[in-house]
């Protein structure tokens, strides 16, 4: 029978064109791994690698053999790192909540960072209103949320809560707008149609129905296309640099608000967590990606 073993030093041998390299990969010795592949061509009957100078170049055998090799090698070192992690009590995946207004590079750089200390984390990143991220954050279906802040909505004594500092939202509208492209009053640009977002409605933000004509909208890709055609809406400036760039939208300025809104920045997470050395430094770790990116004022947040 072919092991696992013999198939990671066949795929590293292979890669790498070399029996020394691949058993520096494999924190093996050479002579280890050199007896994995001959007994691996014993069962075969066939060579794999030849030696021309201080190379192993692969047969043809071995090129057909290696797109199989690879892939179970790769499934046999997830399948040992998820039995590690279960047996170490470890997370292997995590879900995470967030609302429509939170910067998408924001959330890029945590999960970066939660990747550079745990590379095999799988990460699931869904769209949520308040309400019902927080039930489910208490019930422990997610491990953590970051919302926008709310003076009218207490979370239960079962939910931690970490201030984050604020982002910044801007307004938008078409380059082809009938909005005056100029600073104008709350009062003037609430005569235009408001696109707003599912997630703004369901949170009643400070910032939703400003206009009596709104459209509400739960894709954000499909808000951003109406948007190029008409109306306005509130939204992360980073969401939005690039159609800036192109020359499709502009940004409005407001007499009462300039260039601007703050929104706060609220991390929800059960407190049960607190018992996990894992649990906590995965939040710790996205709680100081916000708060740098706030400190720094990066002009995308």
């Amino acid at each position: 029978m072919i092991s696992n073993e013999q198939v990671a030093c066949f795929t590293s041998v292979y890669e790498l064109q070399s029996y020394s390299a691949a058993s520096k990969r494999l924190n093996k010795a050479r002579s280890t791994v050199r007896e994995r592949i001959n007994s691996l061509e014993d069962l075969m009957g066939m060579e794999l690698f030849s030696i021309e100078g201080k190379k192993a170049v692969a047969t043809d055998i071995a090129h057909r053999l290696y797109p199989r090799a690879r892939l179970l090698a790769r499934q046999s070192l997830e399948f040992e790192n998820i039995a590690l992690s279960a047996y170490k009590g470890e997370l292997n995946n995590i879900t995470v909540y967030h609302d429509s207004s939170i910067p998408c590079q924001l959330l890029l750089s945590i999960e970066s960072e939660i990747k550079s200390l745990h590379p095999h984390m799988l990460i699931n990143w869904l769209q949520k209103d308040r309400n019902h991220c927080l039930q489910q954050i208490e019930d422990g279906d997610a491990l953590f949320a970051i919302m926008p802040g709310m003076g009218n909505l207490h979370p239960s004594a079962g939910i931690g809560n970490i201030n984050l500092g604020s982002f910044q939202l801007s307004l938008f509208t078409s380059v082809h707008s009938s909005i005056p492209n100029r600073t104008i009053s709350i009062a003037e640009l609430a005569t235009f149609r408001q696109l707003i977002t599912e997630n703004d409605i369901a949170n009643e933000l400070r910032h939703t129905k400003i206009s009596s004509e709104f459209e509400v909208v739960t894709s954000q890709s499909l808000l951003i296309e109406k948007l190029k055609q008409d109306g306005w809406c509130v939204c992360p400036r980073e969401n939005l640099a690039q159609y800036m760039k192109s020359g499709e939208v502009r940004q409005i300025e407001l007499q009462e608000a300039p260039n601007m809104i703050q929104q706060d920045c609220i991390m929800f997470y059960n407190l049960s967590s607190k018992a996990s050395e894992q649990e906590s430094q995965i939040i710790e770790v996205a709680a100081k990606v916000i708060k740098n990116l706030v400190l720094h004022k990066d002009p995308s947040f």
